[in-house]
């Protein structure tokens, strides 16, 4: 029976004992049958395909055993096969998740093509930032957009994951205003109706802890309710001195079958985030460059614990329905109510040359806010199957809407303490209060109607897509310091289309071509001899062409993919008043990015993805500084067209393999696996005079199931990232501004499933 996608939902503040009683409930119900107790946490010995464990076929959300998925709802919202989508599509699963031990966002993704991870690398934790072919793209939870903002960022778990979907290139047809780069859609595990009950817990460098808890399965006897209950607490003391994470999180979640054609799922979640870790940097001199007072320690944080602060909570409220009327139509509308707050305070290398002639000496600026953010999102579509003559139709028709408000206090200080990066003191410093400056409150309004047609015809698969856009923000920004308050608006549409053709044949390759077009909203107007108006959107534009193969019989898909992507309508500098700003700026990218991913029955897995990138900015008016970081140092400037952004390398390349001893032999219920991480150099600056040096990571992971020893569906896991400790610099954006890269980090893991 089909099943919706899943949704968080948060309880009221007097709803505990609704919080606990699906826990109760699961926690209680007798064991069942010997055929419905979940699988041992040794893999089978057989990889098996994609499954749901609510339906008899695979849908785009569900689980999958293995690392290889077989079907995605992200590129099309309904449930298509990786082999019939025109553009590139990466899914990993919960399985990858696992043995990998991500810790974060970035450590899920390190093994997927066109993605440049940990651009913050150690010392920025904060935040989940990486790149998606060159560019920054948004964060979807469950097909719904995710806000929040810097500081009140609603940062989503790993363990609250079922997978995790990336699509590559414009995807606005389906999702609206979004970067060109693609999009990351989360997918939270759902209630399912096979009983799963899972106790987690993990430890290893640096003080990290986390207990975790998942218990699924159906709540009544005819299995029409189910339920789950996922929850975690986590705190580390981080690779940065004095810098502590800490968080912890509910996520209940309740399915409703009243009859075979209808489900309701509601999911809810609260989350604290106490201390979020840091947001610091280090200079180039000492980390990329030589320092004439040797290197800085790759735990430097240019914070005082005193001082900084992020405190966040999020909440959510949300359902998703489906309801199937018959063979040829199917009705769905998901919804969310957020809520995500967060308060922040840090002091921080200034931006620039913030370095003193000495070398050593840093000087700093204090920054801080206090955010809110109230969001809903409701996307409703229905899809319709029909055939006209020889060509079978999947239609999509949609329409969704979302209304955000914020408020942010915020403030700057340019005048604090410097430090020394060789003898920093945490003690008592004159650290003057921060004090806010402004006042700003923001509505954004987003309704965007859009139609999609999946064609069959044989052996071709051709997909055309269009969306309309209406988009509105109004601004409000009161100044403390003037008691002035200045209000702006903002009123802009914008059509996109998206069309793709796939061939399929019977020996199991897939070549496809595909065209996509994106748009993004930008705040500003034109010179008044301009007429003043507003920005029109930025637009993303691309050309892919690609082949999918999947061997008959086996869980195995090979992809390659070429594509030129092209931003334009980009922001530069107006060339009669440099004030202002005009849009003839365009970036371009264009690459190749190969994938593998196999689960195989000798008991072996493997994930294997390469990358080379081609980033310039291609038209621009402005020029850029060539600011190498000294306080008083002299700097020239140069045309910013023929530059690359910074941090974007252009070669990625990873393979990870992980092999489970099949029974019957000495060493049954054991595992070995390990991954090679190679990043290629980046530029570190916009005046591409910095040159961040390339990288190559070792990880390892070693498990055994300890049912031999007596303890059934009980396993121990160990990992070990970056295994030869390798020192390095993730990235940078300026020379007073570069990120160290994870050191050494061995994570234990010890999970027991009943």
């Amino acid at each position: 029976m089909p099943m919706p996608r899943a949704h968080t939902r948060r309880p009221s503040r007097h709803a505990h004992g609704a919080v606990l009683l699906p826990a109760i409930l699961l926690a209680a119900m007798p064991p069942q049958p010997a055929a419905a107790q979940p699988a041992a946490v040794t893999q089978e010995a057989t990889a098996l395909p994609e499954l749901n464990v609510n339906a008899g076929l695979p849908r785009g959300h569900g689980p999958v055993r293995g690392y290889v998925a077989g079907v995605s709802a992200t590129a099309t919202k309904t449930d298509t096969p990786l082999l019939e989508t025109p553009q590139s599509l990466s899914v990993v699963t919960r399985d990858q998740i696992e043995a990998q031990a991500a810790q974060n966002l970035n450590g899920a993704l390190r093994y997927t093509p066109g993605i440049a991870t940990d651009t913050r690398g150690a010392v920025a934790l904060r935040l989940d930032q990486f790149s998606v072919r060159g560019f920054t793209v948004p964060q979807f939870l469950d097909g719904m957009r995710l806000f929040g903002g810097r500081d009140a960022n609603p940062s989503v778990d790993f363990y609250r994951l079922e997978r995790i979907d990336v699509l590559r290139g414009p995807a606005s047809v389906m999702y609206g205003q979004a970067s060109p780069g693609g999009v990351v859609n989360l997918v939270s595990k759902r209630p399912t109706e096979t009983p799963q009950r899972e106790l987690l817990l993990q430890g290893g460098s640096y003080g990290t802890f986390r207990g975790g808890l998942d218990l699924s399965g159906a709540l009544n006897e005819d299995r029409t309710i189910l339920g789950r209950v996922v929850g975690s607490y986590y705190r580390s003391d981080t690779q940065i001195e004095q810098v502590e994470e800490e968080r912890f999180y509910l996520a209940p979640s309740v399915t409703f079958r009243p009859t075979t054609d209808t489900s309701i799922t509601l999911l809810g979640l609260y989350q604290r985030d106490p201390q979020g870790g840091s947001y610091g940097s280090v200079p180039a001199y000492g980390s990329v460059l030589g320092n004439p007072n040797g290197r800085v320690a790759t735990n430097r944080w240019d914070g005082n614990p005193g001082f900084d602060r992020l405190n966040r909570t999020q909440y959510q409220v949300g359902y998703l329905a489906e309801h199937r009327f018959n063979d040829a139509f199917t009705l769905r509308q998901n919804f969310r109510y957020a809520h995500s707050e967060g308060y922040y305070r840090q002091l921080y290398g200034t931006f620039g040359a913030n370095l003193l002639p000495d070398f050593r000496t840093v000087q700093r600026s204090t920054t801080g806010s206090d955010v809110r953010f109230d969001t809903v999102t409701v996307d409703t579509h229905l899809q319709s199957k029909f055939d006209t003559g020889p060509l079978g139709h999947t239609l999509l028709t949609g329409v969704d809407y979302y209304n955000t408000s914020s408020r942010t206090f915020s403030g700057f200080d340019a005048v604090a303490p410097a430090y020394d990066l060789y003898a920093p003191n945490f003690g008592s410093l004159a650290i003057r209060p921060l004090t806010y400056q402004t006042n700003a409150r923001q509505t954004q309004n987003s309704l965007g109607f859009y139609g999609q047609d999946q064609i069959r015809i044989g052996r071709v698969a051709l997909q055309l897509g269009g969306r309309y856009d209406r988009y509105d923000s109004a601004t409000e920004t009161e100044t403390f310091a003037t008691r002035r308050t200045t209000r702006s608006e903002q009123e802009v549409g914008a059509f996109t289309g998206r069309a793709g053709l796939v061939y399929l044949f019977d020996n199991g390759l897939a070549p496809y071509l595909s065209y996509a077009e994106s748009f993004e909203p930008q705040s500003g107007t034109f010179a008044p001899a301009r007429g003043a108006g507003a920005f029109e959107p930025t637009t993303g534009r691309q050309y892919e062409a690609g082949l999918r193969y999947q061997p008959p019989g086996t869980n195995a898909l090979f992809s390659a993919a070429v594509f030129d992507l092209t931003r334009q309508n980009v922001l530069t500098t107006d060339p009669n008043d440099n004030r202002y700003s005009v849009q003839t700026g365009e970036v371009r990218s264009r690459g190749v990015e190969l994938e593998a991913k196999a689960s195989l029955a000798t008991g072996l897995e493997v994930v294997g993805a390469f990358t080379w990138l081609d980033h310039e900015v291609t038209s621009s008016n402005a020029t850029v500084t060539e600011n190498r970081g000294i306080a008083g140092a002299p700097t020239p400037t140069r045309p910013e067209k023929g530059t690359t952004p910074v941090g974007v390398p252009s070669v990625l390349g990873s393979v990870w393999a992980n092999y489970s001893f099949q029974p019957d032999t000495a060493l049954e219920g054991a595992g070995l696996g390990g991954g090679l991480r190679y990043v290629g150099s980046s530029w570190g600056d916009t005046a591409n005079t910095l040159k961040v040096p390339d990288y190559t990571l070792v990880d390892l992971t070693a498990r055994y199931n300890l049912g031999k020893l007596g303890a059934a569906n009980t396993e121990l896991q160990l990992n070990v990232s970056n295994l030869f400790d390798k020192e390095y610099v993730s990235t940078c954006n300026t020379y007073a501004w570069c990120w160290y890269g994870f050191r050494r980090s061995v994570i234990a893991t010890l999970r027991h499933r009943f």
